[in-house]
């Protein structure tokens, strides 16, 4: 299975340094996340875009590993994709109906193709080819590019042709650990978790720490949070979780105390 990451836009509008920094950064924390799933997971690209190979070939290990990306903080989405040399017009619509033309008869579709590098052709020129082919040759309805049944979404990279199944959406943000650590303090309500998610975005190595004023079921449900945050943002190997007792700070305190608000 082969992957495109999309890198989250804010970052392409950084310095050089710091944007090679960034992805740099990403391609590490994506090799993290799925390190106990594929060990050999390849991740290339160190500008815009990166390319994750795996050979997972258990449809539950993929959606794991489509899942963990689509948590990753630095993604803004990823393809999945199948990748072909280019060849003429007329071979990128054989790779085209050989993955959409089960899917196009009897449909209104449209054609994306978005381009890069230098070609003789523009990407208006593949989508009207193509299209017009399709059209032909797969008995479709008929072509709608603003209210499309289905999409035929092609790239092209210099000499690579990737046809493109799925788009899965990431929650954008900066790489995890491209910038400064915090420490939150978790109170197990949602202001501090929410709190700890935002600052996870933007590219904070966030550590937990816990005062556990509520006894043994309280801190249980606190790491829980703080766990569940923390492996689900690839902060799996980096992140840490503390809890302090503090049953023994109330019984010294509270009867100083003139409230009646102590545990």
């Amino acid at each position: 299975m082969k992957l495109i990451v999309k890198v989250f836009p804010e970052i392409t509008i950084k310095s050089r340094p710091v944007r090679k920094r960034f992805i740099r950064q990403l391609a590490k924390n994506i090799r993290v996340v799925a390190r106990d799933l594929d060990p050999d997971l390849a991740v290339t690209g160190v500008w815009d875009n990166l390319e994750v190979n795996t050979r997972l070939e258990c449809e539950k290990a993929r959606r794991e590993l489509v899942e963990r990306l689509c948590c990753t903080p630095g993604i803004a989405h990823f393809l999945q994709v199948d990748e072909y040399p280019l060849g003429d017009f007329d071979d990128i619509v054989e790779k085209c109906k050989t993955h959409f033309g089960h899917l196009l008869p009897g449909k209104i579709f449209a054609v994306r193709c978005k381009r890069g590098g230098h070609h003789s052709f523009s990407s208006m020129d593949v989508d009207r080819y193509v299209g017009s082919q399709l059209r032909q040759q797969c008995g479709a309805a008929g072509i709608d590019l603003k209210r499309p049944e289905v999409e035929v979404r092609i790239e092209i990279r210099d000499q690579r042709l990737f046809v493109v199944h799925n788009q899965h959406q990431g929650i954008g943000g900066y790489p995890l650990g491209a910038l400064e650590q915090t420490l939150v303090l978790m109170s197990g309500g949602f202001d501090s978790t929410v709190a700890a998610y935002q600052m996870m975005r933007r590219g904070l190595m966030t550590h937990f720490c816990f005062f556990n004023l509520g006894g043994r079921a309280h801190e249980l449900g606190v790491m829980e949070v703080a766990h569940f945050r923390g492996r689900s943002t690839a902060a799996r190997t980096a992140c840490c979780s503390s809890a302090c007792r503090s049953r023994k700070w109330l019984a010294r305190f509270s009867p100083r105390s003139t409230t009646a608000r102590w545990a």
